[in-house]
């Protein structure tokens, strides 16, 4: 099922060249965008009126309200079971507790007077609102709800709202408990391209965030000239760094548990022992059997056969080098060697997982830190989601007439280099 490549020989150098090659210079996907192109413009245009029709067409009959965009505070909810809530409750206290540790390092701010008494402050003040993407093709994900809704509020946002299928929001009551809990504000009842275009123009929100498909990808690529995104967040990844003495099960799992994710995900095994990676290769084959869910079956194998690899190295040192330069989405360290190196890892990845107790699984759900990441090689560039990105810097600057007087002569000197009179004007009414 999984195909282990030689990268000392010929071949395995190619395939380990092309797969970096690709890191680098990923394009953007032309196809999504031409096709959500049309339907981001029309919402953008005409707001509701267009989005209704969008969501008709893509969502089927499957709106459960006239309205299109609601309070979920208003939601009635059937009794949900017990250990779902009580799980929910605790991923939320254990993600609100580290994005709060995240608030403190990231609310200090500045302020300083120098030396010829001008002023500056600089100071981080929270975004007015805030859309977040909710997916809801195949089911429900708390966990997206979590990671996108509770920075928000501990950033301080005052109004948050959610996009998600209307299919979504009518078959799970836990989804329509989940928002309340969280003291979502408005849903807007409409996935995919069309749901992040009506984020903009009927939620009027001043970001969005949120993982989604290609076409989610594109749209919010598309509306990125109006309202800030978080990051490219495409199909999703996973990188296993692992030295022989690593358990090969554990290994397996994890590389199945992100094929589950998506038949475009990514799934990585980088080793120096070639015995290791036979029995990574056979505990793969061995756990897919142990699976009956079939559409779950058919997406681990479509992501296996067309991007599920394991890499073999004569060296541990050079599977690091390479994991790298892959700057991967999810990067997992196992084995007591490989461990040795994972700050190796730490700049490039999008989020760093060490040691076999640490599986990405737990990252997803309620270890803390947010699942929400850069994918694609983008780790190179981009952080994961945070509390800081719900948050803008403002600054301001108070100047003395003393220091005025300072500063205005050669400041007009540069505005007159660039032609600009105006300018020049109004610094020299504050020069002596």
């Amino acid at each position: 099922m999984m195909k282990i490549v030689e990268t000392w020989t010929r071949a395995g150098r190619r395939e380990m060249e092309a797969l970096l090659k690709s890191r680098r210079g990923a394009s953007p996907d032309f196809a999504a965008l031409k096709q959500v192109l049309p339907v981001v413009e029309d919402v953008l245009r005409r707001g509701e009126p267009a989005l209704r029709k969008y969501v008709k067409r893509f969502d089927l009959d499957s709106h459960p309200s006239k309205k299109i965009l609601i309070d979920p505070r208003r939601e009635k909810l059937p009794r949900l079971d017990a250990s779902f809530v009580r799980a929910f409750r605790l991923a939320r206290r254990r993600i609100e507790a580290y994005h709060r540790k995240q608030l403190a390092s990231a609310s200090s701010g500045f302020s300083f007077t120098d030396s010829l008494g001008v002023s500056f402050v600089e100071k981080p003040v929270p975004l007015g609102s805030v859309g977040v993407y909710v997916p809801g093709g195949r089911a429900f994900y708390p966990s997206s709800l979590l990671m996108g809704v509770v920075p928000a509020r501990v950033a301080g946002v005052p109004r948050v709202a959610i996009a998600t299928p209307p299919r979504a929001w009518a078959s799970s009551p836990e989804l329509r408990w989940a928002a309340r809990e969280l003291g979502v504000d408005e849903v807007l009842l409409a996935g995919g391209a069309h749901g992040i275009a009506g984020l903009v123009s009927v939620c009027g929100v001043a970001k969005i965030v949120g993982p989604g498909n290609r076409f989610v990808a594109a749209a919010k690529q598309i509306v990125s000239g109006l309202v800030a995104v978080d990051m490219p967040a495409g199909p999703s990844e996973v990188l296993i760094v692992a030295s022989g003495d690593a358990d090969p099960s554990l290994v397996a799992a994890d590389l199945l548990a992100q094929a589950e994710h998506d038949p475009d995900a990514t799934c990585l095994l980088l080793t120096d022992s070639r015995r290791f990676a036979a029995a990574v290769q056979g505990e793969v084959a061995l756990q897919i059997g142990t699976f009956e869910d079939n559409v779950s079956l058919k997406v681990i194998r479509a992501a296996l056969r067309s991007r599920g690899r394991i890499f073999l190295f004569e060296e541990i040192s050079r599977a690091v080098s390479a994991g790298s330069q892959i700057a991967a989405e999810h990067v997992q360290v196992m084995g007591r060697r490989a461990e040795r190196f994972a700050p190796s890892l730490l700049p490039t990845a999008g989020a760093l997982f060490i040691g076999s107790s640490t599986p990405t699984a737990l990252g997803d759900y309620l270890a803390g830190p947010n699942h929400v990441l850069p994918t694609g090689g983008a780790a190179r560039s981009f952080s994961g989601l945070s509390v800081r990105d719900y948050l803008r810097w403002g600054r301001s600057v108070k100047v003395t007439e003393n220091a005025a007087r300072s500063l205005a002569p050669p400041a007009a000197v540069l505005a007159r280099f660039e032609g600009l009179a105006a300018h020049a004007a109004a610094l020299d009414r504050r020069a002596p």
